[in-house]
């Protein structure tokens, strides 16, 4: 799903991108802004070019608003100037919070009078007057019975989706997409069951996403987006449980957090202990709203769960207190770690940062499959 300003564009409706020989993913929350530049023509040829990463001050972005552009573009300068690349073209993302999002849209073509793109307006003008939207779909399948299709149409106010291709813009950048972040985050895994050799495409698995305030969760198979879930618990939280125990600063507190700094010698009970308990119980609360929803004649076993964001940086042992709490096999995967990287990139810092670049990584793909 895309959708990006396009003075030409009368309709608003997002263009499809051009695949590219190499691409940046820009994710930008509340603790900071990642950048992945990938490049490749094929899933199997996606090569990691660099990456880098800078932290955000409090209130330049809070939750899905930018509270300050101007001190935004000021880091945003610096992450670019970081990675160190001619490359200009870049994919972005709006968070799901202010995207209207219709799944599983079904249209008929042959006992329809109007058009799929006439459908689809249809129902975006339930979000807002068209010249006021900027909207995309996208054909998900067919029956092969009735010829039924199934459609995902995402809509945003072109006010929100204009905010990030300006405040590219202002530091020389391209948006070639302005994406939303939980399909960034279906790219990046179904990336990674091609990766394992497609074991997971056909099961129904849960991947989690902590980020930077919030954990998304959703259920994949066949690479379509089944069931989706938002908990406030995030890299925010970590960082507040570390100042409450240890009465320290904010910085302080992240630099523990990443493991830059040094940690009392009960730091992995009182916290990495505790905040992973904490992530099983948010992902069980998933499990148990997706299995709501369900049919349970048709079959719902999750197979396999996909833990990886910032918020699981340095989260030792999350992976065994996740499929302890569920009682499903559970792996922290950060999918930027299976691509082949460019030898300069440090290997062993890579291992560190992957889990934080997700998000990037699967906009970076956006471009590339």
């Amino acid at each position: 799903m895309r959708s990006r300003k396009n003075g030409k564009n009368t309709s608003n409706k997002a263009d499809s991108s051009i695949s590219r020989n190499s691409v940046i993913g820009v994710d930008i929350g509340q603790g900071g802004i990642r950048m992945v530049q990938l490049s490749g023509r094929k899933l199997n040829q996606v090569q990691l070019e660099k990456y880098a990463a800078v932290t955000l001050p409090g209130n330049v972005v809070s939750g899905n608003d930018i509270v300050d552009f101007d001190q935004l573009v000021s880091h945003l300068q610096q992450c670019y100037t970081k990675l160190k690349t001619s490359c200009k073209q870049v994919n972005i993302a709006l968070p799901s919070g202010i995207v209207t999002i219709e799944e599983n849209f079904s249209y008929d073509p042959e006992g329809n009078d109007i058009s799929l793109q006439e459908m689809v307006e249809s129902e975006v003008v339930r979000v807002g007057a068209l010249d006021g939207v900027n909207y995309d779909w996208k054909e998900l399948s067919e029956d092969p019975r009735t010829g039924v299709l199934s459609v995902v149409i995402a809509a945003a106010k072109t006010d929100d989706v204009n905010s990030r291709v300006d405040l590219l813009e202002e530091v020389g950048l391209q948006a070639v997409n302005v994406d939303v972040d939980v399909f960034a985050l279906a790219n990046a895994f179904i990336y990674a069951d091609e990766m394992m050799g497609n074991q997971f495409t056909r099961s129904k698995i849960l991947v989690v996403n902590v980020g930077d305030v919030n954990m998304n969760a959703m259920v994949l198979q066949n690479n379509k987006i089944l069931f989706r879930h938002e908990a406030n618990l995030g890299f925010e939280q970590l960082v507040q449980l570390i100042q409450r125990t240890y009465q320290c600063t904010d910085s302080e507190a992240v630099a523990m957090a990443y493991g830059r700094g040094s940690r009392p010698g009960d730091y992995r009970e009182l916290i990495t202990e505790s905040f992973n308990m904490q992530i099983a119980q948010e992902v069980q609360r998933a499990l148990q709203f997706f299995l709501a929803t369900q049919n349970m004649d048709e079959g719902v076993d999750i197979s396999q769960i996909f833990i990886s964001g910032i918020g699981c940086t340095d989260a030792a042992g999350l992976d065994h207190v996740v499929s302890t709490h569920t009682n499903i096999p559970t792996q922290q995967c950060a999918p930027v770690s299976l691509a082949a990287s460019k030898s300069k990139i440090d290997g062993t810092q890579l291992q560190k940062d992957a889990d934080s670049l997700t998000m990037a990584f699967g906009l970076a793909l956006r471009g590339l499959i």
